[in-house]
């Protein structure tokens, strides 16, 4: 009996002492260790991972391997992925054709004209734009269309946008985020952001706003529900509605004594959109068209609808996969990360599909490291369905080092992008770069560090429904920073 109790005592203590040779023993575990301890925080989920990049040691960690929705870090395995899938040179195409025959002497197209999509995020956007600029593409494409010959449309003009499925948006994002502009949904044909810009004219505290103007036109687009008028400068409104839906509903509070106060949403149908915005453009440079504008999704509902043979008159590229992933990384766009991950799909299977493209996506990185830390189910990370651990993170970054195009796009702490306003005149600012992520009771950071004593490091943490003001775990994170970057 003696002899068995001798060698489980053995046993014991040979555990506890190669667990406390595998946790590292420095002043960023210590911090972290004390962070659980913190008021609102102790039954949050929370992993956190650190290592060094020149020799794979690990620094510090704290429940590495536990995946919990990371909101917009999300961004930085959509960016890789499509980085490695599409390269950084690649761009997206929308097209001008025409079905029917053109009479020359004329000039009359005895057809319809149709704008193809090709899941160009930028056409239009306010990121590549001056404000009042935002259709001068569309005037350009109208001019185009004068010199092809033509001066008369003796049909209609017709969005197409059936390149992307016409999902409106990924599966997993919720009710109160669909509506509003970061909740904007990829679309074959994006236009403007695919936003909404709903201007309201407000009085008195608690009278009720009233609606004066909706950019761009949305043919029979109805906006129930109200906003009131409050004693606060800033924007409390909140908008609902469905993909492909007209009728929607605002609700919330906006401040007083304003004219054209401006509420930004979703559009809920940019193909129908752009289709108005192209057919007005045309008629501003003296084409005239027939018939009123339709859309491709509205033409499918017909069952014996069948696609014109089309003659192509001009190709528009987009800015460069590269461009686009800058600006998703550093001001964490939403719209664009979904777009790259439908055009992961659209460029291997024909298709542009949340779904296909992270299957997709997984799949390739994968193949290049362990990915069992990853669930995916949209590209920006507004959905909640998505997990991720912090052990996965750094994968993903050590996997990426070698790529400036990558870490040139990211965020840097206390200078630019979504992480200027953490680390500010610490030792951290400018030092640690990244990707930040936050949604209600959510906050992540993952990214590289370059220390003041020279060490390159790769870190990730990530916590979820902690009991206390989001402010206090910036605070946290950024403790943290700062004892990396002075490692």
């Amino acid at each position: 009996m003696r002899s068995i109790l001798v060698f489980f005592t053995f046993i014991y203590i040979s555990v506890a002492i190669a667990q406390q040779e595998t946790m590292p023993n420095n002043k960023v575990q210590n911090y972290l260790n004390s962070i659980p301890n913190q008021p609102g925080v102790g039954q949050s989920p929370f992993t956190c991972y650190v290592i060094d990049l020149s020799n794979n040691k690990i620094i510090a960690k704290h429940q590495e391997s536990m995946r919990i929705p990371a909101a917009s870090t999300m961004k930085l395995v959509t960016t890789a992925a499509a980085l490695n899938i599409l390269g950084a040179n690649y761009t997206f195409k929308t097209q001008l054709a025409y079905s029917g025959s053109l009479d020359k002497a004329t000039k009359t197209l005895n057809g319809d004209l149709y704008i193809i999509g090709g899941g160009d995020p930028t056409l239009g956007s306010r990121y590549y734009t001056e404000d009042g600029e935002e259709s001068d593409f569309l005037m350009a494409w109208a001019d185009s269309i004068k010199e092809s010959g033509i001066l008369h449309i003796n049909g209609r003009v017709v969005a197409d946008g059936s390149a992307y499925e016409y999902q409106g948006s990924p599966s997993g994002w919720v009710w109160g985020d669909m509506g509003n502009y970061y909740g904007a949904g990829p679309n074959g044909l994006t236009i403007y952001d695919n936003m909404l810009k709903l201007y309201f004219d407000t009085k008195a505290i608690g009278s009720d706003a009233k609606l004066t103007c909706t950019i761009p036109y949305l043919p029979n687009f109805y906006l129930g529900g109200s906003i009131q008028a409050a004693k606060s400068s800033r924007d409390n409104a909140y908008v609902f509605g469905a993909p492909y839906s007209l009728d929607w509903y605002i609700t919330g509070s906006i401040p007083y004594k304003r004219e054209d106060f401006m509420v930004k949403a979703a559009n809920p149908d940019p193909e129908l959109t752009f289709t108005h915005e192209f057919n007005q453009a045309l008629q501003a440079q003296g084409i005239t068209i027939k018939y009123f504008p339709e859309t491709k999704r509205n033409l499918l509902k017909d069952s014996n609808y069948q696609m014109p043979a089309l003659k192509t008159i001009y190709t528009h590229e987009s800015p460069s996969l590269l461009s686009i992933i800058n600006l998703t990384n550093l001001y964490s766009v939403n719209l664009f990360a979904e777009h790259l991950l439908c055009e992961i799909a659209y460029k291997r299977k024909g298709i542009g599909s949340t779904h296909q493209g992270a299957l997709i996506a997984k799949a390739y990185l994968s193949s290049k490291f362990d990915c069992s830390g990853l669930i995916m189910t949209d590209g920006s990370g507004l959905s909640r369905s998505n997990a991720m651990s912090a052990k996965f993170l750094v994968l993903l970054l050590k996997y990426m080092k070698g790529s400036n195009n990558y870490k040139n796009s990211l965020a840097v702490a206390g200078k630019k992008g979504t992480m200027r306003s953490i680390g500010r005149k610490t030792a951290a600012s400018g030092r640690v770069i990244g990707k930040s992520g936050s949604m209600s009771k959510m906050k992540a950071y993952a990214g590289y560090v370059n220390s003041t004593t020279g060490k390159k490091l790769a870190y990730a943490m990530v916590m979820n429904n902690y009991n206390t003001p989001t402010y206090k775990v910036k605070g946290y994170f950024e403790k943290l920073m700062v004892l990396m970057a002075t490692y």
